[in-house]
């Protein structure tokens, strides 16, 4: 008996390569914008201040207060039975908490300069103006861009060792009595950057170079940047703006998801679709490390991973995604060629 002849491989139809190319697509576009799922696009990665609270002149329990992203934004919760008024440069009013929610005045120079919130601003140059109220929110609490954090960085110009500043303070009426929100802005400059920067350019050389010529080798490198990417993204969800939130675990299902994704395709036995999630690896993970290389050059990553990991992992990523990227291209154009040759 003749042993019974298997049928040939057929070769990838046009309708499966749209299919392939459209989950590219998709995904692609998935993955980057996660950063931005609950944080806004505007969120800083990294800086090199940071503004601690000291607490209140004199304390009050109805208050809390807490400083996000380093020295950029001020939170604060105001319980309901109290009344807040947050002053601003010309001692105008600028937001009013209070038992129906937080309240912006609209005539507010410091609105308009802080852009605390765009909503039908039309800022009076006369202090003693009578306030126009727009409420922001029925909650006790809010964040906003408050500048006197970090009206002492121009002292860090030229130094080179950390420490404090100085103090910084922003004025408050809590139930017609005048307080003050005190702290202490601090400077972390950042370590040696050239080393980080070595890393990462060496890595994308040589894992290049080598996953140039070996499309097993491509998804291997692959499988490790999606690992890093992961937990490059479980970090910036878990830092809370000042807490978490839903807005955060969302963030964390969505790049759980798209990890386990990548990672499927990337053990699948069909040689094409891994060294396709490949590309979609290295073309994805490199946009997300690019976003992320701020981290490089500052001395606090925003994020809840420890600073100097964190930065090992953005150069990581870097270096690891480019060369995801550059084996997956050269593994699909060997294959076109091949399909030409034999055409």
């Amino acid at each position: 008996m003749t042993p019974e002849r298997q049928p040939p491989t057929q070769p990838p139809t046009p309708a499966r390569r749209a299919l392939v190319f459209s989950l590219v697509a998709l995904c692609a576009l998935a993955v980057p914008n996660l950063a931005a799922a609950h944080v806004g696009g505007a969120a800083p990665v990294a800086t090199n201040f940071e503004a601690r609270v000291s607490g209140l002149e004199p304390p009050d329990p109805d208050v809390e207060a807490r400083v996000i992203d380093g020295d950029r934004t001020l939170w604060l919760r105001v319980g309901a039975a109290a009344r807040v008024v947050v002053p601003g440069v010309l001692g105008e009013p600028v937001l009013r908490f209070d038992a129906n929610g937080v309240w912006l005045n609209v005539h507010s120079l410091t609105a308009q300069s802080d852009r605390i919130d765009p909503a039908d601003l039309q800022p009076v140059a006369d202090s003693h103006a009578p306030p126009r109220w727009h409420r922001l929110t029925g909650g006790h609490a809010y964040a906003w861009h408050e500048h006197r954090l970090h009206q002492l960085e121009p002292l860090a110009h030229h130094r080179t060792a950390g420490g404090a500043l100085g103090h910084w303070s922003v004025p408050l009426l809590i139930d017609g009595r005048r307080d003050r929100l005190v702290g202490v802005l601090e400077f972390r400059p950042p370590g040696p950057v050239w080393r980080l920067l070595l890393l990462m350019c060496a890595l994308a050389v040589v894992a290049s170079a080598i996953a140039a010529r070996s499309a097993r080798t491509t998804v291997g490198i692959a499988l490790v940047a999606t690992l890093l990417i992961w937990l490059l993204r479980f970090g910036r969800e878990l830092y809370g703006r000042p807490g978490v939130g839903i807005g955060g675990y969302l963030g964390l299902a969505a790049t759980s998801i798209v990890g386990a994704g990548l990672l499927y395709g990337l053990f699948r036995p069909d040689a094409e679709v891994r060294v396709f999630t490949a590309l979609l690896v290295g073309s994805g993970g490199l946009y997300q490390g690019l976003t992320m290389l701020p981290v490089l050059t500052h001395g606090i990553a925003l994020t809840a991973l420890p600073t100097s990991f964190a930065q090992v992992t953005v150069a990581l990523v870097v270096g690891l995604c480019s060369a995801a990227f550059i084996g997956g291209a050269s593994a699909l154009l060997r294959e076109q060629l091949q399909m030409h040759a034999r055409a």
